[in-house]
C-alpha cells in the first residue's frame, strides 16, 4: 500500500502523524465515520512490518477482529496473527498482530511490539490504559468521537485532518435530514456511567418510557407515512424496546428482526444477509450497529434518548455512508435528543478533553452555551429539525410570522412548540443563556449611545424568573432573534400599561 493510494484525508493525517513522532509519543487521530481508519491503519502497519518492526492493533469488538485480518491482507500485508481466543491463525510469530482487546487485556502482553494502534479508543477499559501509560513504544489511538474526559490524560498529540461536515460537503458521508416526530419527556432520569459512551440515561429508565404504546405506535404510524419504504435501522432501549417496535412494525406488515448483544455471530450475518437483500426492511437493534456495520442505511429510527455525544454521534453516523442511487439519510429522531445535542457534525473539539484541564466553570458554561446557540430548531408544522439561523423551514416552507419564535411570542396567539415550563424547572444552563444574551444586548445598545446598566439586565432576569441572577455568570453573549422578540415585546407590555394609566 502506497502513500498515494489513501485519500487525501488520511494523506493528511499521516503528515500531521509525522510532524510530532519524533517529539510524542501517544498520538489521538480524529477519524469520523468513513474517514477510512482501516486503511490509514493498514498504511502505518505496513510501513513500520516492512521496516522488520513489529504492529499490534487493538480491535474494540470481535466481529472486526478477522475483519480488520481480512482488509489487511487486502492492502498488501501479510496475514496477521490473531490473538482472540483459540483462533486458528494464532501466529506469535507474525510481524503485524490483530487482537481482541478483551483478549489482549487477560493474556500477557505480546513481546517486542514497536507500534501499537488502538480502534475505538475512546472505550475504557483500565488496563489497556495501563499499558498504554507505561508502554516506551509509540501508540496511536483511532477514533470517530474522542470525546471522553480522560483521553488528554492518556495522548499527548492530538490530530485532527478533517471534520465530519467536510467528509459530507466531499462526498465521502451522506447528507441527513432530521425530523423530530415527538419528544418524550426525561424529566428526572437518572444517569449512570457507561464504558463505551461516558455518562448516559440509565437503560430501564428509558425503557420505560420509550416502552409507551402511544410512543411505539408513533414510531410505527411515522416510518408507514414517511419512511419511503427506505432500508432502516433502529436504535432502541433495551431487549423488550426493540421486541415491542419489532412487534408493531411486523403487525403493520414490514418485516422486522431484533438484534441484540446476545444474538449469535452466525445469527447476525444471516440478518444482515437478509437486510441486504431487502426480505427484512428494518433491524431493530441495542448497542451491535455501532462498528463494523457498512451495509446500506438510508433511514435511522432513533427511539433511545441519550445524553451521550459519544452515543449520538456512533449511532447517526451508521447512516451516513454513502451507496448507489442515495441522496439522504432521513433520521427519525423520537427520543429528542436533536434538541439536546444537536446535529451530529456539529458536535467537534479541537483538544482532547481531560479530567484535569484546568478549565473554570465560566468557560465551561461558556462551552455549552456555545453549543445551545447552534442548536437546530424544530419546525411547528412538519417537524423537520431547520439549521440554526433559519426562520422558513427548507422542507415545508412555513415560516412564523416576522421570523419571531413560536414559544417567545406573547403578542399574538400562536400554537406554541411545547408546553411552557415552570419558572422552577427551567435548567439552569438556559437561565445562564438567557442572562448572557441580556448583558449582549445591553453592551449592544450602549454602543449605541442608549444607557442600558448591568441592572437592566438584572432587571429583566427577574422579570423574567422571579429571582435575581445571582447565581450566573456576568459575560455577554450576542442577543438572539428570540432574545430580541421577547424585549420587543416587554416594551409593547409597558407601553400600553402606560396608555391605560
Amino acid at each position: 500500500m502506497k502513500f498515494e493510494d489513501l485519500r487525501p484525508h488520511q494523506q493528511k493525517a499521516i503528515q500531521m502523524l509525522r510532524k510530532e513522532w519524533k517529539v510524542k509519543r501517544t498520538h489521538q487521530v480524529s477519524a469520523p465515520v468513513a474517514f477510512g481508519k482501516t486503511a490509514t491503519a493498514a498504511y502505518l502497519a505496513k510501513s513500520f512490518s516492512d521496516r522488520g518492526k513489529r504492529v499490534l492493533f487493538v480491535a474494540p469488538y470481535t466481529i472486526l477482529v478477522t475483519q480488520t485480518s481480512d482488509r489487511f491482507q487486502e492492502y498488501g500485508l501479510d496475514k496477521p496473527g490473531i490473538i482472540w481466543r483459540d483462533h486458528p491463525d494464532y501466529n506469535p510469530n507474525a510481524m503485524v498482530q490483530i487482537a481482541s482487546a478483551d483478549t489482549l487485556i487477560r493474556r500477557d502482553f505480546p513481546e517486542n511490539i514497536d507500534l501499537m494502534i488502538v480502534d475505538e479508543n475512546h472505550i475504557r477499559r483500565i488496563k489497556l490504559l495501563e499499558i498504554i501509560e507505561n508502554a516506551d513504544f509509540p501508540v496511536v489511538g483511532l477514533s470517530g468521537t474522542p470525546f471522553t474526559p480522560w483521553l488528554g490524560k492518556y495522548y499527548d498529540n492530538f490530530v485532527k485532518p478533517c471534520t465530519m461536515r467536510e467528509l459530507i460537503n466531499s462526498g465521502y458521508l451522506s447528507e441527513y435530514d432530521f425530523y423530530a416526530p415527538i419528544k418524550p419527556d426525561v424529566t428526572g432520569v437518572k444517569v449512570t456511567n457507561t464504558a463505551g459512551f461516558g455518562m448516559d440515561y440509565k437503560e430501564q429508565e428509558v425503557a420505560e418510557i420509550m416502552g409507551d404504546a402511544k410512543i411505539v405506535g408513533n414510531i410505527v404510524q411515522n416510518w408507514l407515512e414517511n419512511g419511503e419504504d427506505r432500508p432502516t435501522i433502529a436504535f432502541c432501549c433495551n431487549v423488550a424496546h426493540a421486541n415491542h417496535i419489532t412487534n408493531g412494525f411486523n403487525s403493520a406488515g414490514v418485516a422486522c428482526e431484533v438484534m441484540t448483544a446476545k444474538t449469535p455471530h452466525e445469527e447476525r450475518q444471516e440478518i444482515i444477509g437478509r437486510y441486504e437483500l431487502g426480505i427484512t426492511k428494518i433491524i431493530c437493534n441495542v448497542g451491535v450497529l455501532v462498528a463494523g456495520f457498512d451495509s446500506d442505511v438510508r433511514c435511522i429510527i432513533y427511539a433511545r434518548p441519550t445524553k451521550s455525544e459519544i452515543r449520538w454521534v456512533q449511532c447517526i453516523g451508521r447512516g451516513l455512508r454513502t451507496a448507489p442511487g442515495k441522496d439522504v439519510c432521513i433520521v427519525f429522531d423520537h427520543s429528542g435528543t436533536v434538541h439536546r445535542l444537536g446535529y451530529p457534525d456539529q458536535i467537534e473539539y479541537d483538544e482532547l478533553k481531560s479530567d484535569k484541564d484546568g478549565k473554570d466553570k465560566a468557560e465551561q458554561i461558556r462551552q455549552e452555551i456555545e453549543k445551545l446557540e447552534k442548536s437546530p430548531k424544530e419546525c411547528p408544522k412538519c417537524k423537520f429539525m431547520k439549521p440554526v439561523g433559519s426562520p422558513q423551514c427548507p422542507k415545508c416552507g412555513f415560516k412564523p410570522l416576522g421570523g419571531e419564535d413560536v414559544e417567545t411570542d406573547e403578542t399574538r396567539q400562536i400554537q406554541k412548540l411545547k408546553q411552557k415550563l415552570e419558572k422552577s424547572e427551567i435548567p439552569e444552563l438556559d437561565r445562564q443563556a438567557f442572562y448572557s444574551e441580556l448583558l449582549g444586548y445591553a453592551r449592544e445598545m450602549t454602543a449605541k449611545g442608549k444607557h442600558y446598566s448591568e441592572g437592566w439586565a438584572a432587571h429583566k432576569y427577574k422579570a423574567k424568573f422571579g429571582t435575581w441572577p445571582n447565581k450566573q455568570q456576568k459575560f455577554p453573549s450576542p442577543p438572539s432573534i428570540q432574545m430580541r422578540s421577547w424585549i420587543k415585546s416587554q416594551q409593547i407590555r409597558y407601553a400600553k400599561s402606560r396608555t391605560k394609566k
